[in-house]
């Protein structure tokens, strides 16, 4: 009976400290927001760390919590004009299956794109771009690449749309934007 109720407690005390370790996390996050909002990058990036310390517990809560804060460093590299290592953190944010929050990272990436190299040149990249590859790939959590030549770099992202095979063969990237909440930031 003394060892069922002390597991029993255990259990529960850790379960608590769990949930509120977590809270402290999305916490930091939350202030690294506002500072970032307010233009304090160097506290926006203390925060940062700060929530990058807590332990998640793993799965998809932590693949939630990570991709939220490469969200957020994105946005502090962004406001630093280091568009290049911005882009980076956003390609390494993998999936809506692993919680990631897609159509703000492919927001991010337009952004990021047309600071680097100007409205006009991104929409004539994406006017020109035609999605081409495998429909087994295309149709993973919905997620297309494609390579935008005249920037030097693959655009992946979600589109909550799934193309057939013969679709895919032609489909211009613009089109299947026009499908995206990105869309806007270009056209």
């Amino acid at each position: 009976m003394k060892r069922t109720l002390f597991v029993a407690s255990l259990f529960i005390s850790l379960t608590l400290y769990s949930q509120d370790h977590t809270k402290k996390g999305y916490s930091y996050m939350e202030k690294s927001q506002r500072k970032l909002a307010q233009g304090q990058l160097a506290q926006a990036r203390d925060y940062l760390e700060s929530a990058r310390k807590v332990d998640f517990h793993g799965g998809n809560p932590e693949a939630t919590a990570h991709s939220r804060m490469n969200l957020i460093e994105a946005q502090i590299l962004l406001q630093e004009k280091r568009y290049d290592d911005a882009l980076r953190v956003l390609d390494t944010t993998h999936g809506a299956s692993f919680g990631v929050n897609c159509l703000e990272r492919d927001s991010l990436k337009i952004v990021t794109l047309i600071k680097k190299h100007g409205l006009q040149k991104v929409n004539a990249a994406f006017t020109k771009a035609v999605v081409q590859m495998n429909p087994d790939t295309a149709q993973f959590d919905a997620t297309y690449c494609v390579s935008l030549n005249d920037l030097g770099y693959t655009f992946c992202f979600y589109a909550p749309i799934v193309l057939t095979e013969e679709e895919l063969k032609s489909y211009t990237l613009a089109a299947l934007a026009k499908k995206c909440s990105f869309y806007q930031l270009l056209f």
